[in-house]
């Protein structure tokens, strides 16, 4: 028969690979777009697992919560794995010591900011250490962020909140998330803001936020997809370009900026003849709308983005040499 520490485990484990697969895409897109400097969603689990369960245990959710979101930092850089193991690791150490504590201070619920101040002291710090000997010092800005910090102590926080509610009733844990994902969202809201992830004139994804997107798609797709670049004869016709050819778009469409004036579109398709078809269709809609552009296409069913760029841009080049015009990008 299961005892209280096994149920609280199954329930940690069981959401902290849960709540990270619901919410794949939005934490995928938080990190791309910070190039993964923004606190971690792990710390939910681990600041409940402090609070609520014998070290062993806490371990043990540390790792599983760890696996949960390796999907999404895969995206960045390929997650880079050696130093995501070494995170894990740091994590579970920082967590025994902060249970120690806990567990020292009298499990009371005074005790909670104690050892949650603890983790993150020593888990900031061992972190700090491995980025100044791998020379990646420009991650360090994040720890000078207090919206950082704000994000990290609210998903601390909610983290024993939801230790205590799972220890009165297993089912009052689900109360936390929506906390969870409001803080989430607000999170997504402020590296949007930081990073520039609009552009200004057009109010379209900025080329660094596109190809994040994009990644995205190609790694999530099923079948191929269609790339199209748009390029205009002449500079501020990027608004008129978007009106000509929106009939033809659908919402998992996704349009962005490239280059210094160029718009990038990027449409699942189901065959790979499906894109001469698009890009005819497009052609056309920018001839009715007036605009004097050329269009480049390629379809793929590989998950590499740039190769599928330079596969467009070649295109683009040559249908440009063809009509006998000549552009510097």
């Amino acid at each position: 028969m299961m005892g209280p520490d096994d149920v609280s485990f199954l329930l940690l484990a069981g959401t902290s690979v849960a709540y990270p697969v619901a919410v794949r895409r939005l934490e995928r897109l938080r990190r791309a777009l910070a190039d993964g400097n923004v606190p971690t969603l792990v710390s939910v689990w681990m600041a409940a697992a402090i609070v609520l369960l014998p070290p062993h245990l806490v371990a043990a959710v540390v790792v599983i919560a760890y696996m949960a979101e390796w999907p999404s930092r895969r995206i960045v850089k390929r997650g880079r794995p050696w130093r995501y193991l070494y995170s894990c690791a740091s994590a579970v150490g920082s967590c025994l010591v902060a249970t120690t504590v806990f567990h020292a201070t009298g499990s009371h619920p005074t005790s909670v900011p104690l050892a949650l101040l603890v983790f993150s002291a020593l888990d900031v710090g061992t972190t700090a250490v491995a980025l100044l000997l791998s020379g990646e010092t420009h991650v360090l800005k994040m720890f000078t962020n207090p919206k950082a910090h704000a994000v990290e102590f609210a998903w601390q926080g909610l983290g024993a909140a939801f230790a205590f509610l799972i220890s009165w009733h297993p089912a009052l844990g689900v109360a936390i998330l929506p906390a969870l994902l409001l803080v989430h969202h607000w999170s997504l809201r402020e590296t949007v803001k930081a990073e520039d992830a609009f552009d200004p004139e057009t109010g379209l994804w900025s080329e660094i936020a596109w190809r994040v997107q994009a990644q995205q798609k190609l790694h999530d797709m099923r079948g191929h997809v269609a790339l199209l670049i748009i390029d205009p004869d002449h500079p501020g016709q990027e608004r008129q370009i978007i009106q000509s050819i929106e009939s033809g778009l659908g919402p998992s469409d996704l349009l962005g900026r490239y280059g210094t004036r160029q718009i990038v579109v990027l449409i699942p398709v189901g065959r790979p003849e499906a894109g001469p078809f698009l890009s005819a269709g497009f052609r056309a809609d920018l001839a009715v709308g007036g605009v004097q552009a050329a269009l480049g296409c390629a379809t793929t069913a590989d998950s590499e983005l740039e190769g599928l760029l330079i596969e467009t841009m070649s295109d683009l080049m040559s249908r440009r040499a063809a009509a006998g015009v000549n552009r510097s990008w």
